[in-house]
């Protein structure tokens, strides 16, 4: 089976990235994460030269040439067995946005953990312990013109922090250039809603499994999204957060109109019921909101 490895990473996204591993759709293959610069590295062996190579946040490895990807297609990513390496870190600096002003870093002040996981279990301090819930924080394809540094999301997918991408999910994402350019990374052993601490959640490294599949885009869909067994789950990243909710909320709105049958009024509606909408991440520069509907509602 091919491997991205951690050994080259990419801090920004762009059309002229030069791809590592070239895959097939329908191919299996794995990609290795590098956890975010952070105190762990303060015990690490190679501390020091991992600082010279983590330059930037959220680091990417790949990137992945899909072959036949073109623009105008959607490129699926589905998310298989996540393997966690033994240590994470959650880290607040001081101030994310998150916080009130009057209850800000004066209050709080920085803050940071490095925790061991072991067996899928995160050893928080020696009286608690939490399940981990792999996650993966960023999925990308390369924009068509620009680049972006991986604290941003957007058309081109990104930094999510969607819990939902986990083992199991499929991420659609519009492709803009020749091979779709995949990026990964970001991988957290769990992550809170709002992300509120800035780095995790428990940010750490590992191993993530993935194929891709390709079909044609549907007019509506410019926009990634995600889905899994249960669940259609729609996206808006945008600041202020209520702009990132009412994308989130319209984008679903098109994709039950386009896939399921819906019209318009009739989404609108039963969302109104049944609608499921939460904010992953207030950190990032745009803040994220899903919205989503079971799958046992969008009877055809």
């Amino acid at each position: 089976m091919q491997r991205a490895t951690k050994d080259i990473l990419y801090f920004e996204i762009g059309h002229d990235n030069k791809p590592t591993l070239e895959v097939d759709p329908g191919e299996e293959f794995e990609v290795e994460t590098q956890m975010n610069a952070g105190p762990w590295l303060d015990t690490h062996p190679g501390g020091e030269m991992l600082r010279r190579k983590i330059v930037g946040g959220n680091p990417s490895s790949g990137c992945v040439y899909v072959r036949g990807a073109e623009n105008g297609q959607v490129l699926s990513v589905t998310i298989g067995t996540i393997k966690l390496a033994g240590t994470g870190f959650t880290r607040f600096g001081g101030s994310t946005g998150a916080m009130p002003g009057y209850l800000g870093s004066t209050a709080i002040g920085e803050q940071s953990r490095v925790v061991a996981i072991r067996d899928n279990t995160i050893l928080w301090d020696d009286r608690l312990t939490l399940d981990a819930k792999p996650m993966i924080g960023y999925v990308g394809v390369a924009p068509e013109k620009e680049r972006y540094h991986n604290g941003w999301g957007g058309y081109w997918g990104g930094n999510f922090d969607i819990q939902e991408i986990c083992p199991g999910a499929t991420v659609h994402l519009p492709v803009n250039v020749p091979g779709a350019l995949l990026h990964i990374g970001d991988m957290h052993a769990i992550q809170g809603d709002g992300e509120i601490c800035g780095a995790g959640g428990i940010e750490t490294e590992g191993v993530v499994r993935v194929s891709c599949a390709l079909s044609s885009r549907q007019p509506g869909m410019d926009y990634p999204r995600v889905e899994n067994e249960t669940h259609i789950i729609a996206m808006g990243m945008a600041r202020p957060a209520e702009d990132a909710f009412r994308s989130a909320l319209s984008n679903l709105i098109t994709w039950m109109e386009e896939s399921y049958g819906f019209t318009r009024g009739d989404a609108y509606l039963l969302l109104g019921q049944v609608m499921e909408a939460r904010c992953t991440q207030f950190v990032n520069p745009t803040y994220t909101y899903i919205a989503k509907i079971a799958k046992k509602y969008l009877l055809m």
